[in-house]
């Protein structure tokens, strides 16, 4: 048990205070004590108090004031792996060991003054370690409920501070105020003031939900040293005794550009070359094991030198406050900026997933909100064991996993004797393709493989990434290939290399506690990804001859849409001319992971590959090993010696080829009945749309890799079906899961026959779309969606974010499922209309909008934000499906269009007209909605763009039919013609200037002269002129030294000078200057800085009790140097 105590102690500088504290701790034995107000500002200070308690490692933040102070003591018994603390006396963290469990302790002492505390609470994420095991503590002084937790209001309580406590560091690390969530309603003061009778629960504690959920007990308990009581609370940390349990390494990528790092790599790889027998396979990974040594020594290195640069910074500050100078006084915000950039970059290379592209839109803030949120999800709380039951022990339910995945990839007894007629009759490749196939892999190949790799994905077992490989490549890539090759010849890789990590994804279905509710993945190794994109791009250039039409999963040219436009269509079709009908929905338990090794090499052998490229398959699974990772803890190795890999490019395309003899089996057996598609009986007509002289076609099953459906209509159909889904799993090692196979019974007059599968009548979920017996959407699914959207975004809505960043999370986080639905179903424009409300309500949130709706959907170099439009998009992709009706690409499902299309798009596309078959026009239709939109597309666009997609026809849908340039546009006319957006968004200013100067440009600042009714309340702060946007920013002679710093720059550096007017200064007219894009960019850069330099000032000062600060115009130009140190463009 771990017992924490946090105690504002009011001082501890004398020996008699030290000594009831000593006192205090032997009666009350604790492992780590957080004080707060420790009022020690020398550094013997806090020498003697170490000296006073010797079995406590001391950790703390000197003053550089008498009433401040932070320290943490923790037993000596637990290892420290970092450290640190503020230059301002109020926040010291440690990050511990505690049974192998890392966790991280920060002890907080907030300002009472209001201001001082909610900038203090905007800066507390950044001193904030990454785990998943986060304990914050202190004297926060301000309460969670001003009701609850006060006896009566004081001078400096306010509702704001709280607020944004929340939104910047509780809700984002998703921490839970543990006190009153363990007690809800009980009342409890810690801080007593005798003069005034005030008490308050000013003291709190806040942990990650593991925390709080290994929480033993909390209360406060008096200690009578201050006018403060404790805040005790014991954590049960559950101990990791298994030896084989430890935690992984990811390499830190910003090691690479370290000189020191580049010249061990060559020192060692010289010595590799020169010693090492390159003929073998060995080497290989005796020089990942160097290579590893090498990034883990420059790691602690790096941290070592961040730790140093941090704490010289801290005591510099700390030198320079004490009976500060005038430059000193200069220099300290300096200083205090270098310590936040320090922070900030500590506080990024923590956060998993940095360079994901979902990541790059976001601020640092909302990168820690969902790196947190994705590290929670994954976490596993309890599994259930069939004869223990509930097991919650890390040890317990890594032993479950273990057993269940080794049970699960032991070698699935298969019958040889069902493979001949398994494999009858199937296509095979041309000798052309078997020659492309089994060429040597090169080395260009490698360098391809790597570059189309997406930076940011987490690594294998051996923690080195994407951007290492792309690095160390050129240099070792010809020795990489040849080991490569000798590997091949020998038929075996060095132990290792074939090892894979692998971590459980929670299925959307209800949680259990069973293994069941979990999908394996397995992160590979980036040398072993390397061979499998290489040997992917080759067999993606060949699987549409060799895979049939109705298997859609990763075969260029064919998409997930293909099989919704069918499946929806047949059900519409047989509920519009009452035809009963069975669609079968076949779950196979566990798909991908019961194929046998054997009978994978066997349908490679008869889909006629090479011997080359079947060594080569056959070597990726020989001895092939994995490695559990369960709550951030890692197995044993385990044998893989069952199943295709999920995680690595090649897998989707192997599954599919061992699939495609089983619907070959279906599509082939005449007692299977199939959906007749109408006007396939018409050879000009199939031959038209589909380019072959089939007819009468009947669509027998479709699928999406393991999602297969079939049709049904008696019971011997679905007794037919199954008994080939046996041969299948005889051959193969598969099982059909019978119980959760269904059929969508489609027919309100006539009742569904007794089959043995589940039967659903009512609704059914298809790839992910939910369909009622009309193939539309069921409403209450609807219902469901739009409840989901809203609360994603009351939980994106308690944390700060930009506007840009809300237009982001919108797109990827938010409404994604809803456009995945929408794109391929129809739905009531009221619901489309409601949802559009709550993304606007969401973008704006508690600002009044200041910029059209028009305006904000348009592209961000346009002036908007990429706020989403939903019509626009779901009508984009009703014109995507409408361009590819009207275009030779062969899709079956276009026979099933055709009645629908014809009226509104044979002028386009004349073969779409035919008197084969009626021409209909239904508005409940999809496709009558798709002729009508795209009709409409093409005629104002006009021509037919037989390879748009989506995406860009979503833009220029909003270019044409909705977007208005911003209200600058129309007033000033040399914007467009220098692209002042596209400058602004390319010059690589921070967002937080971007998002600002797009507000100022728009004349959304609210400045005085705006807001006050009065001349006294339209003043300047710093003269006596109404504080206008031209006066705060051109005129006001306040900031006529910080206009000559920006003139001198851009003069000495460009040669450019600029004039002290609006269009040039805000507008960029003095870009037109030069014609060089580079020097655009940077003027525009350093504009940029000037403004906001200018604006954050005057914010500064006008939310400051202190408005004597005004009086220092030199504290602006620090501000601006400062911004201009971080310029981008050194290189030029």
């Amino acid at each position: 048990m771990l017992r924490i105590i946090s105690y504002n102690i009011r001082g501890i500088t004398t020996c008699k205070k030290q000594q009831q504290l000593k006192i205090w701790l032997n009666q009350n034995p604790h492992d780590i004590v957080m004080l707060q107000e420790t009022y020690k500002t020398k550094f013997f200070h806090l020498e003697n108090f170490k000296n006073s308690f010797l079995d406590y490692n001391i950790r703390g933040a000197l003053g550089t004031w008498v009433a401040g102070g932070v320290l943490i003591m923790i037993k000596k018994k637990f290892n420290m792996i970092d450290y640190g603390s503020d230059t301002n006396d109020r926040i010291v963290y440690i990050k511990i060991e505690c049974n192998h469990v890392p966790i991280v302790l920060v002890n907080v002492y907030a300002p009472a003054q209001i201001t001082e505390r909610c900038s203090f609470f905007k800066e507390l994420f950044l001193y904030i370690p990454s785990t998943k095991w986060i304990i914050i503590g202190g004297d926060f002084n301000c309460t969670p409920n001003n009701q609850q937790d006060r006896n009566k209001l004081g001078a400096q309580t306010d509702n704001l501070s709280y607020r944004i406590l929340l939104q910047e560091v509780i809700n984002p690390l998703l921490l839970t105020e543990i006190f009153r969530r363990k007690q809800p309603r009980k009342i409890m003061y810690a801080y007593h003031a005798s003069a005034g009778n005030y008490h308050s629960r000013i003291d709190l504690v806040f942990g990650s939900d593991i925390i709080y959920k290994n929480t033993h007990d909390i209360g406060y308990v008096p200690v009578g040293i201050s006018d403060h009581d404790a805040l005790v609370l014991s954590i049960k940390i559950p101990p990791l005794t298994d030896k084989n349990m430890h935690r992984r390494w990811i390499c830190n990528p910003n090691v690479i550009k370290r000189k020191s790092f580049l010249e061990k790599f060559h020192r060692v790889w010289n010595i590799i070359i020169n010693t090492a027998d390159l003929n073998t396979i060995e080497w290989w990974n005796d020089f990942k094991t160097s290579l590893i040594m090498i990034i883990q020594q420059e790691e602690k290195e790096l941290n070592r030198e961040t730790r140093r640069e941090l704490d010289g910074l801290s005591k510099e500050y700390r030198f320079r406050a004490t009976n500060p100078s005038n430059d000193d006084l200069a220099q300290l915000e300096i200083i205090r900026q270098k310590l936040h950039d320090a922070l900030t970059e500590k506080l990024v290379n923590s956060i998993p997933s940095q360079d994901d592209r979902d990541f790059k839109c976001l601020s640092n803030l909302a990168k820690v909100r969902l790196a947190h949120g994705k590290a929670n999800q994954s976490r596993i709380a309890y599994l259930t064991h069939p004869s223990k039951g509930r097991v919650e022990t890390d040890n317990g339910m890594m032993e479950i996993c273990c057993n269940f995945y080794q049970d699960l990839y032991n070698v699935k007894p298969i019958d040889t004797s069902y493979w001949s007629a398994l494999f009858g009759d199937i296509t095979t490749l041309n000798q052309n393709d078997i020659d492309l196939l089994d060429r040597d892999i090169t080395t260009d190949e490698c360098h391809e493989a790597l570059k189309a790799m997406q930076l940011g994905r987490v690594p294998g077992d051996d923690g080195l990434t994407i951007e290492l490989w792309r690095f160390i490549f050129p240099i070792i890539g010809s020795h990489f290939i040849k080991m490569v090759n000798t590997a091949r010849d020998k038929g075996h890789f060095h132990d290792g290399f074939l090892n894979g990590l692998l971590t459980l994804l929670k299925k959307e279905s209800e949680f259990n506690g069973t293994m069941k509710n979990f999908r394996p993945l397995s992160l590979m190794n980036i040398d072993y990804k390397i061979i499998t994109k290489v040997l992917s791009t080759r067999l993606k250039k060949v699987m549409n001859k060799i895979i049939h039409y109705n298997q859609t999963s990763g075969i260029p040219g064919r998409t997930i849409h293909d099989n919704i436009h069918l499946i929806r269509t047949i059900i519409d079709y047989h509920s519009r001319n009452r035809i009963p009908l069975g669609i079968t929905m076949w779950d196979q338990e566990k798909a991908f992971d019961r194929v046998n090794h054997l009978y994978l090499f066997e349908v490679l052998r008869q889909f006629g590959f090479g011997n080359n490229f079947i060594n080569m398959i056959k070597l990726l699974y020989t001895n092939s090993t994995f490695t559990i990772k369960f709550n951030n803890l890692l197995s044993k190795k385990l044998f893989f010696n069952s199943g295709i890999r999920q995680g690595c490019s090649l897998s989707g395309y192997l599954y599919v080829m061992c699939l495609e003899p089983l619907l070959n089996l279906i599509r082939k057996n005449p007692k299977i009945p199939g959906v007749l598609v109408p006007g396939s009986q018409y050879r000009s007509l199939v031959n038209t749309i589909l380019q072959n002289d089939e007819t009468n076609i009947e669509i027998k099953t479709l699928a999406y890799a393991d999602d297969v459906c079939t049709f049904v209509f008696n019971t011997n159909d679905e007794f037919e079906t199954y008994e080939l889904f046996k041969k299948y799993s005889y051959a193969s090692g598969g099982k059909t899961n019978d119980t959760k196979t269904v059929i969508f019974w489609i027919s309100d007059c006539l009742d569904p026959p007794s089959f043995n599968a589940k039967i659903e009548r009512e609704k059914c979920t298809f790839l992910g779309i939910p369909m009622d017996t009309h193939g539309q959407l069921p409403q209450e699914e609807i219902d469901k969606m739009v409840n989901n959207i809203k609360k994603k975004i009351e939980l994106w809505s308690s944390i700060r974010l930009s506007l840009c960043e809300r237009a982001s999370i919108l797109k990827c986080f938010i409404i994604s499922t809803l456009v995945y639905w929408l794109s391929s179903m129809l739905i009531n424009k009221n619901v489309i209309e409601s949802i559009q409300k709550i993304c606007n309500s969401f973008f704006w949130g508690r600002i009044h909008p200041f910029i059209k709706f028009q305006t904000c959907v348009g592209r961000k170099e346009d002036g908007g934000f990429g706020l989403i439009h939903l019509e626009s998009m779901i009508l984009s992709y009703r014109i995507k499906c409408g361009l590819t009706i009207t275009n030779t690409t062969p899709k079956i499902w276009k026979l099933f269009a055709l009645p629908y299309v014809g009226l509104h798009l044979y002028k386009y596309s004349p073969w779409l007209w035919t008197n084969l078959i009626p021409h209909l026009h239904d508005d409940r239709q999809f496709f009558s909605d798709v002729a009508i939109h795209t009709a409409k597309w093409l005629k104002r666009v006009g021509n037919v763009i037989n390879n748009g997609n989506d995406k860009s026809i979503y833009w220029k849908f909003i270019h044409l039919n909705i977007y208005q340039p911003p209200v600058c546009y129309e007033r000033i006319n040399h914007l467009k013609n220098i692209q002042f957006y596209k400058l602004i968004h390319h010059s690589k200013l921070p967002s937080n200037i971007i998002e600002f100067w797009t507000s100022l440009a728009n004349y959304g600042i609210n400045t005085h002269d705006r807001l006050g009714k009065t001349l006294e309340e339209k003043k300047c702060l710093f003269c006596s002129l109404p504080e206008t946007l031209s006066h705060i920013f051109i005129t006001c002679s306040f900031f006529n030294e910080i206009y000559k710093l920006l003139f001198e720059y851009i003069k000495n550096k460009f040669n450019v000078s600029i004039p002290r007017s609006e269009y040039d200064i805000i507008y960029l007219k003095i870009v037109s200057s030069t014609t060089s894009r580079i020097f655009q960019k940077q003027i525009t850069y350093s504009i940029g800085n000037y403004l906001y330099a200018i604006w954050s000032y005057r914010c500064f000062i006008n939310n400051s009790n202190n408005r004597n600060q005004k009086d220092h115009p030199d504290k602006c130009q620090d501000r601006f140097m400062i911004y201009m140190k971080k310029f981008p463009f050194d290189n030029g």
